[in-house]
Order: structure tokens, then C-alpha cells, then sequence
């Protein structure tokens, strides 16, 4: 009975010690809140610019996160009415990034001037930034293809 009493005490600061670094993000964690919503490398409140050559020119836009909701085939900064409300109107300067997690391919889309969409989707996204395949569409056509560059910043 002793001995069980003398190992059970010799164990009891290593448990305690090991428990020290949970306490300590939990701690932190509350002090800070909930960390941001996420869907692969998407999240709430980052700012991604994307850019690339195109058609003899070099075309650019940058496409906030303020929110991820489901959509169908993923996750995507705005839901799916508005993308389509907004690209059918042409509305200039509408951009949306989206997340398809059964293809692990991320997609930033946005609306130019003269009605022009493009559509940067990167295939392999491992480090940034992002390179991918970047397609300008007029009237829902594709009118050329080049490359693309996709970076985030918080």
C-alpha cells in the first residue's frame, strides 16, 4: 500500500506537467476567442490577391473573406444567389473565392470591366503563392487562357 502511495505521489507532478501545455492554449484560446472560420486555406477575414498574364496583358484583383457558407460542390465567400446575381449583372468588382474540399482545388472569380469574368483555379494548392490556370470568359465563353498567382494576406 506505501509503495502504490509513493508512486502515485512521484507520478503526480509528470501528469500535472504535461497537462501544463493544454491548460496554456486554452488559456489563450480564451483570451483570444474562437479562432476564424476555415475552409482549406480560406479564412474569414484574409484578403487574397490574385493576378496574372493574360491575352497580352496583366490583369489583377483582390477578393476578401467576410464570411464561408455552404455552397453546392463546397465552401465559398458568398453564397450562391449573390455569385450568381452579381455575374449575370456584371457587377464590376464582385470577387468570390471557393473551396471544393472532394477536389481540393481553390477558386477565385471576379467580374471585370466590359462584363469580363475571370477565373484563376489553382489545382495543387501546397505553398504560397498559389500558381494556377487563370481563363477570361465574355458572355460565359472562354476568350483566352494564361496563368495565374493567388496570395493571402490577414
Amino acid at each position: 500500500m506505501t509503495l502504490r502511495v509513493l508512486t502515485a505521489a512521484l507520478l503526480l507532478p509528470v501528469l500535472m506537467a504535461s497537462c501544463t501545455p493544454v491548460a496554456s492554449l486554452l488559456a489563450a484560446r480564451e483570451e483570444q476567442g474562437p479562432s476564424p472560420r476555415q475552409a482549406g486555406p480560406l479564412t474569414v477575414g484574409d484578403t487574397w490577391t490574385v493576378s496574372g498574364p493574360i491575352d497580352g496583358r496583366s490583369v489583377a484583383a483582390t477578393i476578401s473573406i467576410p464570411d464561408l457558407v455552404s455552397v453546392s460542390g463546397g465552401t465559398a465567400s458568398v453564397n450562391d444567389r449573390d455569385r450568381l446575381d452579381a455575374f449575370a449583372a456584371g457587377r464590376e468588382g464582385f470577387g468570390v473565392a471557393r473551396y471544393d474540399p472532394d477536389r481540393r482545388y481553390v477558386t477565385f472569380s471576379w467580374v471585370a470591366a466590359g462584363n469580363t469574368t475571370y477565373i484563376c483555379e489553382v489545382t495543387a494548392p501546397l505553398s504560397l503563392p498559389y500558381q494556377g490556370r487563370l481563363t477570361m470568359q465574355r458572355g460565359g465563353q472562354t476568350v483566352a487562357n494564361g496563368t495565374c498567382e493567388a496570395n493571402v494576406s490577414q
